[in-house]
């Protein structure tokens, strides 16, 4: 907010920031699997048709409190270098660590994988930017395989599941998956020299 924003503009984003936080709560609390916007706007203190005035529908709330959240944790989307995916994972996961009710709640219900799928494609880009230098050499087979293992690992998702199967804690789930993550990409120099020695089809 700037100093020359004007009442009207504070308050719209006042009754925005509310709805949003409204909707976090809801799914952090309940863990529900679906979110009306009948039940945000109840939360929120506001009538149904101010909500709709804010937001059109259900996708647009739940893209727009993914962004929020993630905002307000400052979950990091920049990614350097190949190198840099595993810490940045686990960065993520240390700050979705301090909600952990509402990171399940992102990764078990329809809603919360909404919310997160708001933010994920940024995320997604990002690691499949980072990860080219250590592609780039690869046939376009195995450079796709990698990427895509190597994506889904950096994500909630992951070491949710795996703390939840194995036993491990969060943070032994996450270092666990930044292991994974790392042991890939170093073994990507060898998958290309691999590829380079495959003869040709004739």
């Amino acid at each position: 907010m700037t100093e020359g924003t004007s009442l009207r503009e504070r308050q719209a984003h006042q009754v925005r920031a509310t709805v949003l936080d409204a909707v976090i709560a809801e799914l952090e609390s309940k863990a529900v699997d679906d979110v009306s916007m009948a039940d945000v706007a109840r939360a929120a203190g506001i009538s149904l048709r101010t909500l709709y005035r804010y937001f059109r529908d259900r996708p647009a709330l739940l893209q727009a409190a993914g962004e929020h959240l993630y905002g307000s944790l400052g979950v990091p989307f920049d990614i350097a270098g190949p190198e840099d995916i595993s810490r940045s994972l686990l960065e993520a996961g240390r700050r979705l660590s301090s909600r952990p009710e509402l990171t399940r709640t992102l990764v078990r219900t329809t809603a919360g994988r909404a919310m997160r799928s708001a933010v994920r494609g940024q995320r997604v880009e990002a690691i499949r930017t980072a990860l080219k230098p250590a592609t780039g050499g690869l046939d376009a087979e195995t450079a796709r395989w990698a990427t895509a293992v190597i994506t889904h690992l950096c994500s909630a998702a992951s070491w949710v599941i795996i703390s939840d199967e194995s036993g491990l804690d969060e943070a032994d789930a996450q270092q666990a998956v930044a292991w994974a993550i790392d042991a890939l990409i170093s073994a990507l120099p060898r998958a290309e020299r691999a590829s380079r020695r495959q003869p040709e089809p004739s």
